[in-house]
């Protein structure tokens, strides 16, 4: 009965470029991620932000660095 059997799968070279393609472009993806999730954690904490007290807008900002208020 071997007209039956499944032929075994050999993976090529193309199908290896195409698997390492995707997996660095997950943990791209993954990395992206992170970084947006610790963002929106940072602006909700109010450490950035046009009204952070930690940030220099406009230039100026709480904290001028050598003068004294």
């Amino acid at each position: 009965m071997g007209i039956f059997k499944k032929p075994e799968y050999e993976e090529t070279e193309t199908d290896r470029q195409i698997k390492r393609q995707l997996a660095k472009e997950e943990k791209e993806r993954i990395k992206k991620e992170t970084k947006q999730t610790e963002y929106k954690k940072r602006i909700a904490k109010g450490m950035i932000g046009s009204r952070s007290m930690f940030t220099k807008a406009g230039g100026k900002g709480f904290y001028d660095e050598g003068k004294k208020l």
